[in-house]
């Protein structure tokens, strides 16, 4: 057996000799009877203890730099969310809610439950903990490795679903310039591009290699695409006006009434007109409206279906030995990323049914585009007539253009550390320090200024007080460039994150037992972060028509300290334990174990296992973020009953005839400074199969049980209103405020640590490389069986949620041939059919469109290449999506569907089209 490890760490170091995240590695003179004279111990992800064997107690999934190639993608983001373990995660396809940036996300277990490491070493994260991948150009990758077991012990917060540990190329001599440009076949949209020039140079005592690289990702339209061209809102570019007859005066209602415009709801306490502008121009008059007739707004061409950007990096990595036994390693990287999201024009929506900041507009009688005659309240306070229910008005500011969502987001993190011997043991150490900041200003154009619409409708609005008066009432068109000029305005937000990261560890041999040395690895590691979050003035003010928000400030600091073991206990059965010990400024101190075991009962089968604990530390967001508004879909359970309010504890006071006037109640996001950690438990059981008889044949399959408790999630409106009204937590009525005539004005949704996830599976992977006379052959299938996945207690599996799928099943199965100067590969991607969540719901057959089930999904990649040798050339064509195959619809248009386009554009490709590229590398 141990000829067969010295023999398979040989094979290693060759295959992967840029494994170690370290410079120095301790060697094993065990194999000198061999004539191997050592072997060296490589650092595998998921352990801090150098091995002579790449397979660990950990289940990990390694990409080599040939599959990052072969994947036809510039983005390593991109590529990490295609593997089947993979769950819903944002990326540059997130349009209405997306930023720009692309995260990973394992298990379905959220991306900020998941550590991304570089070459063993923390990367920078966001407010919230998680990391964009398009930080890190793909270029400077060597591989890719995914520990997909808990690993908190090992290193620290996030680790609960797993690690992704990016290996940077090292050794690199020369120069490299490899150009990539694609675009979708049919729709000739989607472009992009991409340039990268690598040079890199090393010596007896050092070395250097940077790389520079430039990716621009063109835009494609919703409208373009059947399956999106649909979103109707009910906000339209002509308005919307609802009176209340109970509002507005006795002879104002007769006038309405004589034009033949209906009452609705006549005679109950919320009767009243829906009135919309038939007009055009500047021409009103109480003649010139109709009866609302489910008028609707397409918004989806206005849309973004994939968001363009563009990205600059820069990555330079260096060592140089000071003596045999000392080096200084450093590396720095430097991206700026332009990125933008469009949507269609600002909707207006005044009145107090939508917020306080919307209650304080009035349109006044004396206004001179104001058809009825008598002022419109906001806010009944004002009107001084008992019982008042305030007005509502919507229009869309399609005169204004497009909302514009403009990032400007840097990152740069540098790092520098020594690595050494202990004299002339075992033992080898590192010291590092890491400094990070990420910085984004956020440009919005597009959006409205409610005290400019207040003066705009007021009584003493003209060219004398420098006012522009404002026409809502004339219909598509009859706001003027002027108006425009007027009440809207540009924001300008900025954000960021500073991270300072201290690390010291030891590993080496402990001591012998009768079955081998135990190893050990022990550790100190110090991380400081602060952040920022500054909306523009207007925003926290909340005179805007967006959402306020307030300001964001706060950061904390980590101490750890780890002690890790690999124990022999017999021939081929190891255990390894490991312990961390954490105090958070924040929240106090916590401590976090794992133990691993493996056994070998012959040369060709591993036997593996895993328990950990884990936890991450609230992040910068949970625990200081501003508070936000919010405007969720509720039902309010204080609604009149036939005129009367239930008889509910928490309605009392709430006045008969109340009826919730928009569907749509005003929220208050809010941070909670007393957040505890979230925690784990995971378990995972595997077994590796390694055939002697057969060479380059492998299997894998592992068991995964994985439970996160103490999440850090909101209470939850619709809970909050429900405790409040029953009086099962009278505490709940303190979160919520009301006007004297029931309306919710206010409700706090806060934070706490009370969620759950539970997530169980399999994953089996097989590879199988061989040799014949027509080439090189490697075949893989990585597949992922989901048996549970539970958020507080409600299972998700085989379930489509908008943008957030959580199929059964997950797959990718590829051919990779070569033959001289040419190769060839085919990967073929499956989702599992989903049920969706509105059949979940409500039953399909209760919405005619609806599509009960989203059909399963299969999509073909393949590309060639060929090597100009005499030009130290290499040519790759390529064909992403073979068929153009396009995901099933939600929905029959965007109306009903819970996802933004009406498809997970998570789960399945935006571009619904050949999308064809070609990258050329040269070497020099």
């Amino acid at each position: 057996m141990l000829n067969n490890k010295i023999s398979k760490a040989v094979r290693l170091a060759i295959a992967f000799g840029a494994a170690s995240t370290a410079a120095f590695s301790a060697t094993s003179f065990a194999a000198e009877e061999e004539g191997v004279d050592k072997v060296e111990r490589i650092q595998v992800t998921g352990s801090r203890i150098k091995r002579t064997d790449l397979e660990s107690a950990s289940p990990v999934l390694v990409l080599d730099r040939s599959d990052i190639a072969a994947s036809g993608q510039i983005s390593i983001g991109n590529i990490l969310q295609q593997i089947p373990a993979a769950g819903a995660a944002l990326n540059t396809a997130f349009n209405n809610g997306g930023n720009g940036a692309t995260n990973m996300d394992l298990r379905n277990l959220g991306a900020q439950r998941l550590l991304v490491l570089v070459n063993g070493k923390r990367w920078i994260s966001s407010l919230g903990s998680t990391v964009d991948l398009n930080t890190i150009p793909a270029a400077s990758i060597e591989r890719v490795e995914v520990v997909k077991d808990g690993a908190s012990a090992i290193y620290g917060s996030d680790a609960i679903a797993g690690v992704v540990n990016i290996i940077t190329r090292k050794d690199f001599e020369g120069a490299e310039l490899s150009v990539y440009g694609g675009e979708n076949l049919k729709y000739n949209d989607g472009r992009q591009y991409s340039a990268d020039l690598t040079i890199g140079t090393t010596s007896d005592k050092g070395g250097l290699m940077m790389n520079l690289s430039h990716v621009t990702q063109a835009e494609i339209w919703a409208g373009d695409r059947d399956i999106s061209s649909m979103g109707n809102s009910s906000t339209t570019e002509k308005g919307r006006l609802r009176l209340t007859s109970s509002a507005i005066s006795d002879s104002l209602r007769n006038d309405l009434l004589a034009q033949g415009y209906t009452e609705n709801n006549a005679g109950k306490s919320n009767a009243g007109f829906d009135l919309v502008p038939n007009g055009a121009g500047s021409g009103v008059g109480i003649d010139s409206f109709r009866d609302r007739s489910g008028d609707v707004y397409n918004y989806a061409p206005e849309n973004y279906l994939s968001t363009p950007q563009v990205r600059n990096s820069m990555y330079v990595q260096a060592f140089y030995d000071l003596s045999d036994d000392l080096r200084v390693v450093s590396d720095f990287m430097m991206t700026n990323r332009e990125s933008s999201q469009l949507l269609a024009a600002m909707p207006l929506t005044i009145g107090a049914s939508f917020g306080a900041s919307a209650s304080k507009v009035d349109i006044h009688a004396n206004n001179i585009y104001n058809p009825f005659g008598e002022t419109l309240y906001g806010d009944g306070a004002r009107s001084g007539v008992d019982g008042y229910v305030p007005y509502a008005g919507q229009r869309r500011f399609v005169e204004a253009g497009n909302r514009i969502y403009k990032q400007n987001d840097t990152t740069y993190r540098a790092m520098v550390g020594l690595e050494g011997n202990v004299g002339d043991t075992s033992w080898v150490w590192d010291a590092s320090y890491i400094y990070g900041k990420n910085s984004q200003d956020v440009l919005t154009t597009g959006l409205l200024n409610l005290t400019r619409i207040n003066q705009a409708l007021g009584d003493n609005c003209n060219a004398s007080t420098s006012c522009v008066p404002l026409n809502l009432f004339g219909g598509a068109g009859s706001i003027t460039p002027e108006m425009v000029d007027f009440v809207t305005f540009d924001s300008v937000s900025r954000e960021g994150l500073e991270l300072k990261d201290y690390t010291l560890n030891f590993a080496g041999d402990a001591f012998e037992l009768p079955a081998g040395v135990v190893g050990m690895a022990i550790g100190l590691e110090r991380r400081e972060e602060t952040g920022y979050d500054t909306p523009d003035p207007l925003t926290q003010s909340g005179e805007t028509s967006g959402n306020q928000r307030d300001a964001t400030s706060g950061g904390f600091r980590l101490d750890e300290a780890y002690v890790e073991l690999s124990i022999p206990v017999i021939e081929g059965l190891t255990i390894s334990p490991a312990i961390r010990f954490s105090d958070h400024s924040a929240y106090g101190s916590n401590s976090t174990a794992k133990v691993g075991v493996e056994y070998r009962p012959i040369d060709d089968i591993l036997l593996r296992g895993t328990w950990a604990e884990g936890y991450r530390a609230p992040s910068i967001s949970d625990l200081y973020a501003g508070n936000a508004d919010s405007y969720p879909t509720l039902t309010d359970p204080c609604n009149s009953v036939e005129g009367a309010v239930p008889n509910l504890p928490g309605c009392a006071g709430v006045p008969d005839g109340y009826a919730q006037a928009n569907t749509q109640i005003r929220i208050t996001n809010v941070s909670s400074p007393d957040l505890k950690p979230e925690e784990s438990e995971s378990k995972t059981f595997g077994i590796v199969y390694n055939p002697s008889y057969v060479d380059g044949l492998e299997f894998t399959i592992d068991y995964y049980d994985i439970e996160v408790t103490n999440s850090i999630g909101r209470y939850g409106a619709s809970r909050l209103l429900n405790e409040c009204s029953t009086g099962d937590n009278a505490q709940s009525c303190d979160y919520i405020d009301r006007d004297a005539n029931g309306n919710v004005v206010d409700l706090r949704n806060f934070l706490q640590n009370s969620g759950s996830y539970n997530v169980e599976g399999i994953d089996f992977f097989t590879a199988y490389k061989f040799d014949t006379e027509y080439g090189s052959f490697k075949t893989s299938l990585d597949l992922s069986y989901v048996m549970t996945n539970e958020f507080d207690g409600e299972d998700q599996v085989g379930i489509q949620y908008g943008d957030a799928g959580y199929p059964e099943y997950k797959g990718t199965f590829a051919v990779d041939w070569s033959m001289g100067d040419f190769d060839a590969h085919w990967q073929t991607r499956y989702v599992d059919r989903l049920q969706n969540y509105y059949d979940v719901l409500y039953g399909a057959e209760n919405y005619p469109g609806m599509a009960a089930e989203i059909g399963s999904y299969f999509v073909h990649d393949v590309s060639v290449g060929y090597a100009l040798d005499a030009y130290n050339t290499k040519l790759t064509l390529g064909i992403e999506n073979l068929f153009a195959k396009e995901p099933s619809p939600e929905y029959s248009n965007n109306d009903i569907a819970i996802s933004t386009n009406n498809f997970s554009v998570t789960e399945y490709d935006v571009n619904m089209d050949r999308f064809v590229y070609l990258r050329a590398t040269i070497k020099f």
